[in-house]
């Protein structure tokens, strides 16, 4: 008999757990990732940047305290001017884009040390993209970011060593970048969600490629004289002109 009541008490047992098994909430399914914008009849934004007014005159920069950096005096990279056209102007897409999301490039965007600079000055990158730093120098440096919304980190670079690659989880405009060692030395990097920026070259060019058509606030951005923006329509295949004008 006890045989037989134990054979119950274990069959209960038994169909307790598969009715529990078979009650079972499903397992959520995986939330799938916003789509990837369109930019089928995509179209750019080209223009120039340009400085009316006298140019500010920047110090001269010492760096021969460091036998390994140039022994004359070198020009501040804050502000450069060549025949009225702006330099190192960060132009972006500030609003504006559609719904969707753009993959981090895999190609590193690449900072170098060389004549006792960070080249270039000014630097755009996505966020998760590679972010690859380089010595070209004699001189040993160090690279040191001062976030706002990224982790900070501050290591050295000997001359020759191999190169020191990094990344940035979260968007930040102007991210300064400086070396400990030479003071002078300063970078800007704009940590991005999309790839629709430029900077502008030393004739004070831009162009911004495969935008979907749309209306956009464009913004065009100085580390000296701040941030302007304007409105922008992109057509399907189109080429919008886009031209900004900085003042001292």
């Amino acid at each position: 008999m006890k045989h037989y009541f134990s054979l119950l008490i274990l069959s209960a047992l038994v169909l307790g757990c598969s009715k529990s098994q078979n009650n079972a909430e499903p397992a959520s399914a995986p939330q799938s990732k916003t789509a990837s914008i369109d930019t089928a009849n995509s179209g750019s934004i080209s223009g120039a940047i340009a400085f009316k007014g006298t140019t500010p005159k920047m110090p001269a920069i010492d760096m021969s305290s460091d036998p390994g950096c140039p022994q004359s005096p070198q020009p501040s990279g804050a502000i450069v001017v060549n025949d009225g056209k702006l330099a190192n102007v960060f132009v972006y897409i500030k609003d504006g884009l559609p719904q969707g999301e753009a993959a981090a490039p895999s190609e590193p965007v690449v900072l170098d040390q060389k004549g006792c600079r960070y080249i270039p000055h000014m630097m755009g990158i996505m966020v998760g993209q590679p972010f690859k730093i380089t010595n070209s120098d004699s001189a040993d440096h160090n690279i040191h970011d001062l976030p706002k919304n990224n982790p900070e980190w501050n290591e050295s670079q000997m001359a020759k060593d191999p190169a020191i690659t990094k990344s940035f989880k979260n968007p930040e405009m102007m991210l300064p970048l400086q070396c400990n060692q030479h003071p002078w030395m300063r970078a800007y990097i704009n940590v991005m969600s999309h790839p629709y920026y430029a900077v502008s070259a030393a004739n004070g060019s831009f162009t911004i490629k495969n935008l979907p058509p749309g209306e956009y606030t464009l913004a065009a951005l100085h580390e000296k004289f701040g941030e302007k923006t304007m409105k922008v329509k992109v057509d399907a295949n189109g080429t919008a002109k886009a031209d900004f004008t900085f003042t001292p």
